[in-house]
């Protein structure tokens, strides 16, 4: 588990980035605190700033790394370690290949395999480095991309150049919330807490707060989603190993099945990434 947050505001909308960007990543520390970062391009210069550190938002903020300026568009993520060491900033979030920086919550089961596709070499070991290499580098529409992670995930990302572009997508089970304001800005985040949080650092009042839906691509510029976009994510299979008669042996659950032992009965009833970093599986 990991929090994603961020905005797009209208070019109208006079808002501190500063402050909302600390209140957001205050709002997601507890879903994460082993690494924080933010990133954005500069609405002066079309430069992108990113900034990361491998501690919680807490430290991060407090020691003035929120601090922005120029900002229109910007993205958030507080990391709870899972595959890949924090050590190594690679592995942390925003992560950047080619032209695209983007930000996970989730896990994406088929990291190998995408980067064996793309014919790309990888940077890191974090998993979340094959989707934005998929984004950067994979072919086809932004849809059919999308389609080729298999796991679970909620996206945001920016391009090189586009300081006024917000992409968001959910492809499984990792929950989005989007906001509109009044004043024509979109906030974005993991809980819907967080991005009601937004709106009041930001002094606008919400016209509308809504969860996405798995499948759903979102592009939003100058805070307005000018293009929604429906996908079909990859069902998501479980791989786990269980202690059975003096022997390790490999063991599958679909998400749409009732495991008789464990009583699970979807993805959302337990928590899978916690028991990968516990070495559980």
């Amino acid at each position: 588990m990991c929090g994603i947050a961020g905005f797009c505001l209208n070019k109208g909308h006079k808002v501190r980035p500063s402050e909302v960007a600390s209140q957001m990543l205050l709002d997601i520390e507890h879903r994460g605190t082993d690494a924080t970062g933010m990133a954005y391009i500069s609405t002066r210069t079309g430069q992108k700033v990113v900034t990361k550190r491998a501690v919680p938002a807490t430290v991060f903020i407090q020691s003035g790394e929120s601090r922005c300026k120029n900002v229109n568009t910007m993205i958030l993520h507080t990391r709870y370690a899972t595959q890949g060491s924090p050590k190594n900033s690679h592995n942390n979030h925003p992560i950047t290949r080619g032209s695209i920086t983007l930000t996970h919550n989730g896990h994406c089961q088929n990291d190998k395999e995408l980067f064996k596709q793309l014919k790309v070499s990888r940077i890191a070991q974090v998993d979340s480095e094959a989707i934005v290499a998929l984004i950067a580098y994979g072919k086809g529409t932004i849809t059919e991309r999308l389609e080729k992670i298999e796991g679970n995930a909620a996206l945001a990302w920016v391009e090189s150049k586009d300081p006024y572009t917000l992409h968001l997508a959910r492809v499984r089970t990792s929950p989005l919330w989007v906001g509109q304001s009044r004043e024509g800005s979109l906030f974005y985040g993991s809980t819907k807490q967080t991005v009601e949080n937004a709106s009041i650092i930001a002094e606008c009042e919400l016209d509308w707060v809504y969860e996405m839906k798995e499948g759903e691509y979102f592009r939003i510029v100058n805070g307005s989603i000018v293009e929604m976009l429906k996908f079909t994510p990859k069902p998501i299979v479980v791989v786990f190993k269980q202690y059975d008669q003096g022997g390790w042996v490999s063991d599958y659950l679909s998400p749409t099945k009732k495991d008789k032992r464990t009583g699970w009965q979807s993805w959302d009833d337990y928590d899978y990434e916690s028991y990968l970093r516990q070495g559980k599986w």
